[in-house]
């Protein structure tokens, strides 16, 4: 009876070879091709490939089976995703025109803090020119003062009225008034007192 024998060292060894492990083959296929089944003739070879694939059958199933029990939980999870859709699309809209009312607030404040900036400049402008008028007006005061003394021959008031413009601030009246002629003035005004 001229049987022919399989190649039994070449991979994958059938005899005495344990299955797969549980895990192992998802997403190939048998390790066992259909060649080396039809060259098999030995029942034993033909029993020992038919216990390997019936273990790689087994493993497929449950593999089967787990991914089968995870289709309710993602098709729910696709459902609450696509019902989500709509309500991210609203948040991203949401989220556009919130960015557009921080772009323009901040836009409006910094408008609003040159503006201040430049009114702050002016009341220091404004407060200057006040003491200014101020000063110019002590000084016709002072001026006023000594010519109505004069006339009355009033010298004491004449002199207080004079010592007060020499105590005077005159920086502010005219600004090219030098260190040295205020300094002058106010060694004169310590000599009065």
């Amino acid at each position: 009876m001229g049987t022919k024998m399989a190649d039994l060292s070449s991979p994958p060894k059938l005899l005495g070879a344990p299955p797969p492990p549980e895990g192992v083959g998802g997403g190939r296929c048998s390790e066992i091709s259909t060649e080396l089944i039809r060259s098999l003739t030995e029942l034993q070879e033909l029993e020992a490939v038919y216990e390997r694939l019936c273990g790689e059958e087994k493993v497929v199933e449950r593999e089967l089976d787990a991914l089968l029990e995870q289709q309710n939980s993602i098709e729910s999870k696709m459902v609450t995703l696509h019902r989500m859709g709509p309500n991210l699309q609203l948040i991203e809209g949401d989220a556009k025109q919130l960015a557009g009312m921080i772009t323009f607030t901040c836009n409006l404040a910094e408008n609003v803090s040159s503006k201040v900036r430049q009114l702050d400049l002016a009341k220091n402008r404004l407060y200057q020119a006040i003491q200014r008028a101020d000063d110019i007006l002590d000084l016709k005061f002072c001026m006023d003062g000594v010519q109505t003394a004069l006339r009355n021959e009033d010298y004491e008031q004449a002199a207080a009225h004079i010592h007060r413009y020499l105590c005077l601030d005159k920086s502010g009246i005219c600004p090219r008034w030098s260190a040295s002629s205020r300094s002058f003035h106010s060694w004169v005004c310590m000599k009065t007192d």
